[in-house]
């Protein structure tokens, strides 16, 4: 009855990490085809000049500088800090291209209509 016990145990915790895993997957399945380019163009072009991070156990905002990360001027993609398969962890590694690429195009946008990133309040 005791082995019963923890077999049942242990099956209702792999479910449950199996299920957590999901989520964080299809929380950043968009990422697989996400165009940065294209998306900052249609943020730029609703008035949402925000730029992207990516936060987990750190922060990181490139092309932003750090004094001036705030949840106003920055969209931030969560990320794991306990990655629990090769899914997620490629999911995970995608995020920070896209924000360095997403905030080339943000960049540009600024230097072109003599924006300071800093000054921005959504």
């Amino acid at each position: 009855m005791k082995y019963l016990l923890v077999v049942i145990l242990a099956l209702s915790l792999f479910n449950c990490s199996s299920q957590n895993e999901s989520i964080a997957s299809n929380d950043l399945r968009w990422l697989l085809n996400a165009d940065p380019e294209i998306d900052a163009k249609k943020a730029i072009e609703s008035g949402d000049l925000r730029f992207f991070g990516v936060i987990g156990m750190s922060i990181q905002v490139p092309l932003f500088n750090r004094e001036c990360i705030s949840n106003d001027r920055v969209n931030f993609i969560q990320i794991s800090d306990l990655v629990e398969s090769y899914e997620q962890e490629k999911l995970q590694a995608i995020a920070p291209i896209y924000a360095f690429n997403y905030n080339l195009h943000m960049s540009k946008y600024y230097k072109q209509h003599s924006l300071r990133k800093t000054a921005y309040n959504k």
